[in-house]
């Protein structure tokens, strides 16, 4: 296969076992409606897709190194699609949760194994534009089920829509089981450099490395945020339907994959390959668009389209960025590790984001106090991130 190849399928496989795992967000108004949530309530459906996400990230990554992209990113999308598939029917919030937690095990891989791929496949210097390509996948599924799950469950329920999303999910991991090859086949001189557990060491130890394992956790607060609160704070403060609510949602995630492309190319051909300048720019663009959400019915619902774009890129454009960062400090030999920990520590950020988001807005009546909580975590990472020293060992240095 040629690498443009790879990085379709890998991309895709990215999309697909999303779009069924986080199918939950756009559903959300119609879950909330059918299961008799709370806000509150509703926040946890996100959050525990992330929870068996955390705990697996760490073996996903040493999973990865051990036995290959190929076998694992596939067996993560086909126990995607599985659970998504029992959990559609689920008619209580705990059994729904249950199966959510397990398929996030699946969802667990899908970074490390894509990003492992992508530097397996990619020289340094595109490796930025690649890896935001590759980070679209997350964004395009969502948009994908942002616009055409709510219309199906409108249709035939929520139910049908979240068994749709099961059956892609399947359907892609057959697919990569079937197509994707590595670039060359690991020999006994590979093998035997597999990293251990215990080499974590020695990155935990650097400060600058933790500030960005830190970072990752406090944007994505921000992101699971968005994602899982867009639609019903569209619909609570316009009176939009959820239809109309879930388009608000896509547009947020259409200006999340534009910008994980933008920022890629921005990263390697003016930045020299470095990538914390976009992250930081991006936590900006994001403090920006959350403030102006906290205005609520104040702002004109014309308004709200614009608007719901700019946070999307506030939201998902970093992450692409974020990877490849990690990636990069870890290196071939240590990629899929260092991206484990660095899912372990951003999906973190998603098991307490959505929930206190919710219970903020059950609590005060108001979405104002939450959206301005985000734009003060972007503008901390902003003023954080830059400080520690270069991270990354380039050539030439930059």
């Amino acid at each position: 296969m040629s690498r443009w190849a790879v990085l379709v399928l890998i991309t895709l496989a990215h999309a697909l076992g999303a779009l069924a795992v986080l199918s939950v967000a756009p559903l959300s108004p119609f879950l909330l409606d059918a299961l008799h949530l709370s806000r509150a309530q509703a926040g946890l459906l996100l959050p525990a897709v992330y929870l068996g996400g955390v705990l697996m990230s760490l073996p996903a990554g040493w999973l990865t190194d051990r036995l290959g992209v190929r076998t694992v990113l596939g067996a993560g999308q086909a126990l995607i699609g599985v659970l998504v598939l029992i959990a559609a029917l689920a008619s209580e919030l705990v059994v729904l949760l249950a199966c959510l937690v397990i398929a996030g095990f699946g969802f667990s891989v899908l970074n490390p194994s894509t990003g492992k791929a992508v530097v397996e496949w990619f020289p340094p210097r595109r490796r930025g534009f690649a890896m935001g390509i590759k980070q679209t996948g997350l964004t395009l599924g969502g948009l994908a089920g942002a616009l055409a799950l709510p219309p199906v469950a409108l249709a035939a329920g929520w139910r049908a829509a979240l068994m749709t999303g099961g059956a892609l999910a399947l359907a892609s991991a057959a697919l990569t089981l079937i197509l994707y090859r590595s670039p060359a086949a690991p020999t006994d001189a590979a093998t035997a450099t597999w990293p251990r557990l215990s080499e974590l060491r020695v990155f935990l130890r650097r400060p600058g490395v933790i500030v960005v394992f830190v970072s990752g956790l406090a944007l994505s607060v921000a992101q699971s945020s968005v994602l899982a609160h867009l639609a019903l704070y569209a619909r609570d403060t316009f009176a939009l339907s959820p239809v109309a609510a879930g388009q608000m949602l896509a547009l947020a995630q259409a200006g999340g994959t534009a910008s994980r492309l933008a920022w890629g190319a921005i990263s390697d051909r003016f930045f020299g390959g470095r990538r914390r300048p976009g992250v930081v720019l991006n936590a900006l663009v994001g403090s920006s668009a959350y403030a102006l959400l906290s205005l609520g019915d104040r702002l004109p619902v014309a308004g709200l389209v614009p608007l719901a774009v700019i946070a999307g890129v506030g939201a998902f454009g970093w992450v692409g960025l974020y990877f490849a960062l990690v990636a990069e400090i870890g290196g071939a030999r240590y990629a899929g590790l260092l991206t484990g920990v660095a899912v372990a520590f951003a999906w973190s950020g998603v098991l307490v984001g959505p929930p206190i988001f919710g219970l903020l807005v059950d609590r005060t009546g108001s979405y104002a106090w939450p959206w301005l909580g985000l734009a003060s975590i972007g503008v901390a990472v902003a003023a954080t991130l830059p400080r520690p020293a270069p991270l990354v060992q380039r050539e030439p240095s930059q």
